[in-house]
């Protein structure tokens, strides 16, 4: 495989077929920034994402890692046209892609698009909107205020991690990056501070070691379904090539 060439062509087929890097990234079951640093040569897919990507683009292995030429002519052309050669590496909006401080979302799209209803798309946005500690700021004197818990309320602030974690799952689908720990370690806190239960609720730490591993069966199988579903458009391009082209002729 030539390391040198294969972002250039990843980006041509990714263009020639109209996504963004969100939408390709979502298609394979990565993140977009592994997508911008596939094109920038900043790493390189595994077999397990070339076989995918040869799919959703319906060409083979072979045309994927070796037929670069043409790819080698789209950036030429990009770059006279766009300016600088990096901004062939910048995600969809033009910005070149830094990963401190990106935080993983594509400007040009809707990070909640994986929600299944548009309440629920509506909900993340105003949460996304406002942030956490604000949020749970406005929780921890509404419950000091209403119910003198003064003492235990401070525990919200323990949410914070536990409240990106979750807008993070839905980028991302992954139901792994949940704080889970952190969740474990508010409730246990809450329950022992206000009812006076440090034990035996203690034994809810060892939920901990049994979340990741069943959240990770969860976003393997997750994968497997979309490339499942990557493997059947592939096949359904190919077929619809091949009538054309027996059309054609």
């Amino acid at each position: 495989m030539n390391d040198t060439k294969i972002g250039s062509k990843l980006l041509q087929l990714r263009k020639k077929a109209g996504l963004s890097q969100g939408e390709m990234a979502d298609r394979l079951g990565v993140s977009r920034q592994a997508i911008s640093k596939w094109e920038c040569d900043e790493s390189l897919p595994d077999t397990e994402n070339l076989i995918m990507i040869a799919k959703l683009f319906a060409i083979s292995l072979d045309e994927l890692v070796d037929n670069v030429p043409a790819a080698q002519e789209a950036c030429a052309q990009s770059n006279e046209a766009n300016g600088p050669a990096k901004a062939l590496c910048a995600g969809d909006d033009g910005e070149e892609d830094d990963d401190e401080e990106d935080d993983g979302e594509d400007d040009d799209e809707d990070p909640f698009d994986n929600a299944t209803t548009e309440k629920q798309k509506r909900l993340l946005r105003v949460l996304y909107a406002i942030p956490g500690p604000i949020l749970l700021t406005a929780v921890f004197l509404l419950w000091g205020f209403l119910f003198d818990g003064w003492s235990v309320a401070w525990t919200v602030y323990l949410l914070v991690p536990v409240f990106n974690s979750v807008l993070a799952c839905f980028r991302t689908r992954r139901v792994s990056s949940f704080a889970f720990p952190v969740f474990i370690t508010f409730v246990y806190c809450l329950i022992g501070m206000q009812w006076g239960l440090w034990h035996p609720y203690w034994i809810l730490f060892f939920s901990i070691p049994v979340f990741y591993p069943i959240a990770e069966a969860i976003d393997g199988n997750n994968k497997r379904k979309n490339a499942n579903a990557v493997k059947e458009t592939a096949e359904e391009s190919l077929k619809d090539s091949e009538d054309t082209g027996k059309t054609e002729e």
